[in-house]
């Protein structure tokens, strides 16, 4: 038995295409909803997904664990709802667990920004373990680390046809965003896990991203969007030290 399981708030336009892109692989859907007020509800139910209610928390890593434990399938694939796999990957899922080697999968995300595939600047092939046996994979309560696998892991290769594509970004403005949340809360897991500022990492950690982004993984063959994608995370890593400052100076 396979289920899926979508952590979901607030996003039914895209939850219905996600859940219409496993409805013939998975045995059992779940959406963990956390306090949507648009029509998710309703969405999952034409899918006749079961629906679970949770209170609202920042960020999905948080409740992985708790969305996973609920589902029944011996196979579980974790999505969020701005994400599809397609019937390649489906099949290709589903002769993984006739095989029996592997604990988990790791598979290709094929990230649409901006209404275009970021092919290059380290978003490709963006490999996630979303695909796993039930009780071998767990998460930790902190946001953008991958999870824990107890087994052999299955790396799929970078595939277009085996890849899970991500709806992400659809503005600039979304992106910034997102990103100025997410360095709030990196920043606040650094802390906690000891990690103090230092002007070193001021200077080296956007120069890295640089290097990485741009130089590494080519970023330039992404044109403009490479580029600015490149300086946001720039940015994005520069506001996550600043904002570690912050909270040293505030404790």
């Amino acid at each position: 038995m396979i289920s899926t399981v979508v952590i979901n708030y607030n996003q039914s336009n895209k939850l219905e295409d996600c859940l219409k892109s496993v409805q013939n692989f998975a045995d059992e859907i779940l959406v963990v909803d956390l306090g949507s007020t648009d029509q998710s509800q309703q969405v999952a139910k034409k899918f006749n997904a079961i629906f679970i209610q949770h209170k609202f928390v920042p960020y999905v890593e948080i409740i992985r664990n708790f969305a996973v434990s609920k589902a029944n399938g011996d196979w579980i694939l974790v999505l969020d709802p701005d994400e599809q796999i397609t019937d390649d990957l489906a099949k290709k899922l589903k002769d993984v667990t006739l095989e029996d080697k592997y604990a988990a999968v790791n598979i290709p995300r094929k990230n649409i920004f901006f209404g275009k595939w970021i092919a290059h600047t380290n978003w490709w092939p963006d490999r996630h373990v979303r695909f796993f046996k039930k009780g071998k994979v767990k998460w930790e309560d902190r946001i953008h680390f991958y999870p824990r696998v107890d087994g052999k892991v299955l790396d799929l290769p970078a595939r277009e046809d085996l890849a899970i594509i991500h709806f992400g970004y659809q503005s600039i403005e979304q992106f910034i965003d997102r990103q100025s949340r997410y360095s709030t809360i990196k920043a606040q897991n650094l802390y906690e896990s000891g990690v103090r500022f230092s002007w070193f990492s001021f200077f080296w950690n956007p120069f890295r991203e640089f290097i990485v982004r741009y130089i590494r993984h080519a970023g330039f063959l992404d044109g403009f969007l490479g580029l600015s994608l490149t300086f946001l995370m720039m940015v994005y890593q520069l506001q996550v030290l600043i904002k570690l400052w912050e909270l040293e100076q505030n404790k």
